[in-house]
């Protein structure tokens, strides 16, 4: 890679970035590797992607097309590199042979950032034309490599021990988000049914209230109309009422699902997240709603009372007038 005073090393996940752009198909990978979690350096981005193009079959069809563009590679490559000779080409044909293979790697928990460990298998090689005295000689070389493979393997464990360990800290740290996060939506659930029941209270009472003003005052037409109208959409508020506070709650059996889904699939926590932020959204724009509501029925009741009062001067001008005329 090129050096700079100014910018950083490149490194060779720069070129390959470049490919979805010559090649539509690449995109997947690409966009697959950003996704993968634990990938913090460019180069284990790089050998990410050289592990889906294998499993992909199409490595050398991308490393072709990458080479075919030389304007493209001189911004990360010398002009006497590799890449920007003949030889490269002759690369591109040989990584063909790869295509016989099904290779199936395993990308979740592998640390591909940090170098990769050389494991010497010189142990498992015999010389037939060795003589006696070297026997000794390659006995102790033996023991010494099984003792260098094995300290390589305890370091891979603890390696992975750690990253494990981290991980389970991490679920359990979401774990106990959601579980408060869904402990506060359903106290929101419970006061909603307790101002619904509230409201469909205050419906009752306004129905009774309109009922008897019906029998008593039948000479005024005009409000009769006015408080049916009222009674309708008072009713028509409450069955909305009534449609929310059953998708409340079916919103919450849903959070339940979530929660048991999340304890079986960790991968999908930050989905679940983000539907009970919108849960809560909703719940904070119904309670919003049902004030207004509320309002609006306090107002309708002011109103009712000042038409009652109404009535009653008109009834009673109405029995002055008759006495009048039974004087007269």
């Amino acid at each position: 890679a090129k050096k700079t005073f100014l910018g950083q090393n490149k490194s060779f996940w720069g070129p390959l970035e470049l490919v979805e752009k010559l090649v539509p198909e690449a995109a997947e990978i690409t966009a697959s590797v950003k996704d993968l979690p634990g990938l913090k350096t460019p180069v284990g981005r790089g050998r990410a992607w050289l592990r889906l193009a294998l499993m992909q079959k199409k490595l050398s069809e991308y490393m072709k097309a990458l080479i075919n563009r030389k304007d493209l590679l001189s911004e990360f490559y010398e002009p006497n590199a590799l890449m920007m000779e003949e030889e490269g080409a002759i690369i591109a044909g040989l990584l063909v042979g790869l295509n016989v293979i099904d290779a199936n790697f395993c990308m979740k928990g592998e640390d591909l950032d940090s170098q990769v460990g050389v494991i010497d298998f010189s142990m498992y090689l015999k010389d037939g034309n060795s003589t006696k005295g070297s026997e000794g000689d390659g006995q102790i070389t033996a023991i010494l490599d099984q003792k260098n493979y094995v300290e390589e393997l305890n370091r891979h464990l603890s390696a992975t021990v750690n990253n494990l360990q981290a991980k389970v800290d991490a679920l359990e740290k979401s774990n106990t988000k959601l579980t408060e996060e869904l402990a506060v939506a359903n106290n929101r659930i419970i006061t909603l049914q307790e101002e619904m029941e509230r409201v469909k209270e205050e419906s009752s009472y306004i129905l009774e209230s309109s009922r008897k003003a019906t029998k008593d005052r039948t000479a005024d037409g005009q409000a009769l109309t006015e408080a049916r109208k009222q009674l309708k959409e008072e009713t028509q508020l409450r069955l909305d009422v009534e449609k929310e506070l059953e998708a409340q709650i079916g919103m919450r059996q849903e959070m339940e699902l979530a929660m048991k889904m999340l304890e079986k699939d960790v991968c999908e926590k930050q989905d679940a997240l983000v539907a009970l932020r919108q849960q809560l959204d909703d719940l904070r724009a119904l309670k919003h709603e049902l004030s207004f509501k509320l309002q609006s029925s306090d107002m309708g009741v002011k109103q009712k009372s000042e038409l009652n009062s109404r009535l009653e001067e008109k009834t009673n001008q109405m029995a002055a007038t008759i006495k009048q005329l039974e004087q007269r």
